[in-house]
C-alpha cells in the first residue's frame, strides 16, 4: 500500500515537473516574440503596401493615432520637429499608422489635421511614412500584439527588427525657443543606440 502511495506521488510530481518545463518554454517563447517589431503588411496613402520587414537595418520610430486625439494632434509639431532633425540620416525611418476604421476619415485627417483651441494642427507630416490599420483599426493585430488601447503611442524598433523602447521620452512643443527635455531624451535614446550599433559594426 505504502508502495503504490509513493509511486502515485512520483508520478504526480514528474507530471508536474513536465508541465512546469513546458510552461517555462512558453513563457520563454512568448518573452522572445515580444522584444521583435510587429511584420506589419500595411497600405499607405497610394495604395502601396509597406512592410516592417521593409526596414530592417534602420531605426524605425511607429507613431500610432487617430482622427479627433488631441494629444495626437498636440504631438505633430514636435515630433516633426525630430523628424527634420533626422531627415538627412538614412538609418532613421518615421512610420506613423492610423488606427481609425475608415481610409477616407484617415485620408481627410491626413490632408487637414484637426482644431485644437482655435488652432489647426496636424497628426504627422510628409517626412514620415503614413499607413492604415482600416478597416480593421483598433481591432488591428497590431495593437493586441503591442497590448495598448489608446493614442498616441509611440515605440521604437532597432536595426534588428527588435523593440528597442516601447515607452520613450514624449517629445513636447518648445517654449521660448527652447526644446523640451522630452525631445531631447527622445533623440538622445536614438543617437546612443545608432553610436553604440555603428561602433560594434566597425569592431566586426
Amino acid at each position: 500500500m505504502k508502495f503504490k502511495l509513493k509511486l502515485s506521488i512520483l508520478i504526480c510530481l514528474g507530471i508536474f515537473a513536465i508541465q512546469h518545463v513546458y510552461a517555462m518554454r512558453g513563457a520563454v517563447v512568448k518573452l522572445d516574440s515580444s522584444q521583435m517589431a510587429y511584420p506589419f503588411e500595411l497600405k499607405d496613402k497610394d495604395g502601396k503596401l509597406v512592410r516592417m520587414e521593409d526596414f530592417r537595418g534602420k531605426v524605425v520610430v511607429l507613431d500610432f493615432w487617430f482622427k479627433g486625439c488631441v494629444p495626437c494632434m498636440l504631438l505633430g509639431e514636435p515630433l516633426g520637429q525630430i523628424r527634420k532633425y533626422y531627415q538627412s540620416n538614412p538609418d532613421v525611418v518615421f512610420i506613423d499608422i492610423n488606427l481609425d476604421d475608415n481610409v477616407d476619415v484617415w485620408l481627410n485627417s491626413l490632408k487637414n489635421g484637426g482644431m485644437v483651441k482655435k488652432k489647426r494642427r496636424h497628426y504627422t507630416d510628409s517626412l514620415s511614412i503614413s499607413v492604415s490599420t482600416a478597416p480593421a483599426g483598433f481591432d488591428h493585430e497590431i495593437t493586441k500584439y503591442y497590448k495598448f488601447n489608446g493614442a498616441p503611442t509611440l515605440i521604437i524598433i532597432d536595426k534588428k527588427g527588435e523593440i528597442l523602447e516601447r515607452n520613450p521620452p514624449r517629445p513636447l512643443s518648445e517654449k521660448n525657443g527652447i526644446e523640451s527635455v522630452g525631445s531631447l531624451k527622445f533623440k538622445m535614446l536614438i543617437n546612443e543606440y545608432l553610436l553604440s550599433s555603428s561602433k560594434k559594426s566597425r569592431a566586426q
